[in-house]
């Protein structure tokens, strides 16, 4: 199997960045292993606040000791990569990562699998697609009972927990079960079984399980019938009493035109239903979520519908202190940003003067207090206007307004449609929808995030990859740490997520249609 994970290797790197053949990989993966460990110890938030420094700084060390052990298995890129996500993982901190230093392969990657893949259905692994032509594998519906007398809960969680997610995270189950018989070039796990055993029907049968060169076309048609997979990332259209709006991507990719049809249909959609399809949108930043909302709903009743409670602790160090400097650097140095926004650049300023006095007073941590939003300053790059409540460029305030207790403009149900591919930017995006009236949240679990947030990108002494971890705490935040948004019920998904009809025809069905 390593000779198949080789080849994968080399398939892989044909469209991403270049590794030298050179490189040490054990010798890569002890240097940053060591980094890793030194760099969360001294400028991770979880050791000083949160409730669970104790258990976090044991896992350090425990993480760090079993990563170790496994240093001698490491030959190659893949190796090195598997054993530093590990470590990553193992730290129960949904904002810490790793990433290598090529490009990311797609989610269907692999190198050889066993003609067959299995998705997450109904509590169980379920076979959801077969190769074509070859004899003698378990059929479509077959449900996995065990491999090579392993019990299938335990045999998933020896491939894939703690190596392609966390499986006690429902959205982690659907994302990584195509894997589970797919040879992704892990080497800390075993090869692929021998004899799976399956119930067909209403009876359990033996399946001797063969293994093969899987293509990127067949891998890609396979996890497309297992895991929801957008075709169009950004799209309105409208079906009976109501609207359907696609945001399926947060990366602003394509955002202009999106938005303008958005505004040039704002009455019509104000006055249905509206779907907000937030499946699959794992990539990009909040700003597109907060932009659509701000025109739905217009921004001054959104914010006054956003109660945000708690407060925001900064753990104090040098490295967290020059990553905010970093920022204030990038903000002045953006003429246009610093023209449109002085506000926020004054506040970055205050915000790196107080590191600066909490490191020379030799604090660990100080605190600010969540200040209720504004319209959203990261929604700039796309609405291309002045956040209100900014000073103008002149440096005057604009001038007072009296307040009136904003309306709310929409006038039908809003149905926000989620599944495990919505994670990292979409739950903040979610979590700022759900303060809205008469928005319901449907689908099927999110994934998670951590309290500790505002992501540092560390680059790791090797030069191989990177470090990726939240530097500051959110107290008092309504949704806790690592709990994913889930549908209560009525409004949870039981069918196959990957026939978008039926999903459709029970989306509308929940508008009483």
């Amino acid at each position: 199997m390593k000779t198949l994970a080789l080849a994968g290797l080399s398939l892989a790197l044909m469209s991403g960045t270049a590794i030298a053949q050179t490189v040490d990989w054990q010798a890569a993966a002890r240097q940053d292993l060591q980094a890793i460990q030194t760099e969360l110890r001294e400028n991770h938030p979880a050791l000083v606040v949160g409730g669970q420094e104790g258990a976090f700084n044991a896992q350090l060390q425990t993480g760090l000791t079993e990563a170790q052990g496994r240093i001698g298995d490491v030959r190659d890129a893949l190796d090195y990569s598997y054993l530093m996500r590990g470590y990553a993982r193992s730290l129960g901190d949904t904002n810490i990562w790793f990433e290598p230093n090529w490009q990311r392969a797609p989610l269907w990657d692999g190198v050889a699998w066993t003609n067959f893949t299995v998705g997450w259905r109904n509590g169980g692994y379920e076979v959801t697609w077969v190769k074509p032509g070859v004899r003698d594998l378990p059929p479509i519906g077959a449900r996995l009972v065990s491999c090579d007398g392993v019990a299938a809960e335990q045999f998933a969680r020896r491939r894939l927990d703690g190596w392609e997610g966390e499986l006690d995270l429902e959205a982690d189950r659907v994302m990584t079960a195509p894997y589970l018989f797919w040879d992704r070039g892990n080497p800390f796990i075993g090869g692929l079984p021998g004899e799976c055993e399956f119930t067909v029907g209403r009876r359990n049968r033996d399946f001797r399980i063969t293994s093969g060169f899987a293509t990127e076309a067949e891998r890609r048609t396979a996890w497309a019938a297992t895991v929801y997979t957008p075709q169009t990332p950004l799209a309105l259209e409208s079906f009976p009493g109501g609207h359907w709006i696609h945001v399926h991507d947060l990366t602003q990719a394509g955002s202009e035109g999106f938005l303008a049809q958005i505004d040039a249909q704002l009455d019509a959609i104000r006055g249905g239903n509206v779907v907000i399809d937030l499946r699959g949108a794992m990539d990009g930043s909040p700003a597109l979520g907060y932009s659509l909302a701000n025109r739905l709903w217009g921004v001054d009743y959104r914010v006054a519908q956003q109660n945000i409670s708690g407060e925001i602790v900064y753990r104090v160090s040098q490295d967290n202190r020059d990553f905010y400097a970093d920022v204030l650097g990038r903000m002045q140095g953006d003429a246009a940003f610093a023209y449109n926004y002085p506000g926020s650049v004054r506040a970055m300023q205050e915000l790196v003067t107080r590191f600066d006095e909490a490191l020379a007073a030799g604090q660990r941590t100080f605190t600010q207090p969540i200040v209720p939003p504004i319209p959203a300053v990261e929604a700039a790059s796309v609405e291309g206007t002045t956040a209100e409540g900014e000073e103008t460029a002149t440096g005057e305030a604009p001038p007072p307004v009296a307040p009136a207790a904003p309306t709310n403009p929409m006038r039908g149900n809003v149905v926000v449609l989620v599944d495990a591919g919505c994670r990292n930017a979409c739950l903040d995006v979610v979590d700022m929808l759900v303060t809205l009236p008469n928005v319901r949240v449907a689908g099927t679990p999110t994934g998670a995030d951590s309290i500790h947030f505002e992501i540092d990108r560390q680059p790791l002494p090797s030069g191989q990859g990177f470090l990726n971890y939240g530097i500051k705490t959110w107290l008092g935040r309504a949704r806790p740490s690592n709990t994913p948004h889930t549908p209560v019920q009525g409004l949870a998904y039981a069918g196959n997520p990957v026939d978008d009809a039926a999903v459709r025809t029970w989306v509308q069905s929940l508008f009483g249609g």
